[in-house]
């Protein structure tokens, strides 16, 4: 019984000393945080491999284009609901130096290429299958949006939750005019 205590407590301070040092060595909040704040902070590095072709795509690839990024996951309602409006708007803004790029979250390929079809989601979309990037971007859930600047900087707004068409086109002007 006392071995199994003992056993019982190593664990319990091997799992704090653990936390603490997570703790201590994590990169911050992400950018969340600070777009939150209204400030416009570098993209952080983000090269994942295609659900919709093959190879990585990487963000420092659109440098020069306003890019939407919006982390999905298939299993998502509010990611459902406001799928159609992404869409949408991507195809609206085609061709006029804006750029979609979707980060599907934690998912399976086959869940998330079937959302995409469903969806009609024909802008590149990427794979985190265990959610890498969410503590550099700081992503608390999904769906959430960041609008990136010609120049690379994540600007305000930050959007947590559904993303309406409204807010999508004021965050595209205001990354073009940065």
């Amino acid at each position: 019984m006392r071995a199994l205590r003992a056993v019982a407590v190593v664990s319990v301070l091997a799992l704090l000393g653990l936390l603490v040092w997570d703790l201590v060595n994590q990169n911050g909040p992400g950018v969340a945080t600070a777009v939150d704040k209204g400030k416009a902070v570098p993209a952080p590095v983000l090269d994942l491999p295609r659900l919709n072709g093959s190879g990585n795509l990487s963000l420092a690839s659109l440098r020069g284009k306003v890019v939407v990024v919006n982390f999905w996951q298939s299993s998502c309602y509010p990611c459902k609901l406001e799928a159609r409006d992404i869409a949408s708007a991507s195809r609206k803004w085609s061709g006029k130096g804006v750029v979609f790029l979707g980060v599907d979250a934690q998912d399976l390929k086959g869940a998330a290429r079937a959302y995409m079809k469903h969806y009609g989601v024909a802008y590149p979309n990427v794979r985190d299958a265990i959610g890498k990037t969410w503590p550099k971007w700081g992503i608390t859930g999904v769906p959430e949006t960041f609008f990136i600047d010609r120049r690379g900087r994540v600007v305000p707004p930050h959007i947590t939750g559904q993303a309406s068409p409204a807010q999508l086109d004021e965050g595209i002007r205001r990354a073009l005019q940065s």
